[in-house]
């Protein structure tokens, strides 16, 4: 069965500085039937203010990979004891391990900035922390499945055994996808518009299944979305 979240049906945040559309449980925000689905345990949506963000504060035993929408992000922690900027269309992946200190902030004082944060649990709680930065070529993504974070390949590694694609589908073109039987899959439309299995997803929609029957997804009207295999 595919399961379909619409963009609405997310839980609203509003802080004044920050704003958010929450998936699963988070925070104070607490939803017993909707906690996390396999090794995601987060996935929001969120908005800060110019200048605005997140002081130093600690994490552990998590993998954290964030996607700008738009603007910048200034990332500082206590590994690289510097500032790293990630642009729109641009990932980081905070690997907390056994404990990190961080912030993440608005690199600008005019504009606001829209990222997405997925939060994935770790393979081992061994693990010492660390910090990737990634910026992708989207040509890469056009008409196909382009593995973007995977536990032993991708553009780059995960603790954990996920496998995270990008696809940027034209009008009309198709994909079809058979999860592997026990794992499961979850989709979210960045932008556009798709059919999948005759489910219709518009921007922002997510669905997710726990079954292997084969997906057909097909783009009605350009459509940008990750696809995320989970354990």
């Amino acid at each position: 069965m595919l399961n379909i979240v619409t963009s609405d049906q997310r839980h609203y945040v509003d802080r004044d500085w920050l704003k958010g559309y929450l998936t699963f449980s988070f925070q104070d925000y607490y939803d017993e039937e909707n906690n996390d689905f396999g090794n995601l345990l987060v996935f929001n949506e969120e908005v800060l203010s110019p200048a605005k963000g997140f002081n130093m504060h600690p994490t552990h035993y998590m993998e954290v990979i964030t996607y700008v929408l738009e603007g910048e992000l200034a990332h500082l922690d206590n590994v690289s004891n510097e500032t790293t900027h990630v642009n729109t269309g641009e990932f980081q992946i905070l690997h907390a391990g056994d404990g990190i200190e961080h912030s993440e902030k608005n690199a600008s004082k005019e504009y606001p900035l829209k990222f997405l944060q997925f939060w994935f649990s770790p393979n081992s709680y061994e693990n010492k922390a660390g910090y990737d930065k990634l910026s992708i070529d989207k040509e890469k993504a056009a008409n196909c499945l382009y593995k973007i974070f995977g536990k032993d390949d991708g553009l780059c590694h995960i603790r954990q055994d996920v496998n995270f694609y990008l696809s940027i589908l034209d009008s009309g073109k198709t994909l079809e996808y058979t999860p592997t039987e026990g794992r499961k899959t979850f989709i979210f439309l960045l932008d556009g518009k798709l059919d999948i299995n005759r489910h219709i997803l518009n921007s922002r929609d997510s669905a997710r299944t726990k079954d292997s029957e084969s997906l057909l997804i097909k783009a009605l009207g350009k459509s940008e979305f990750f696809l995320i295999d989970i354990n």
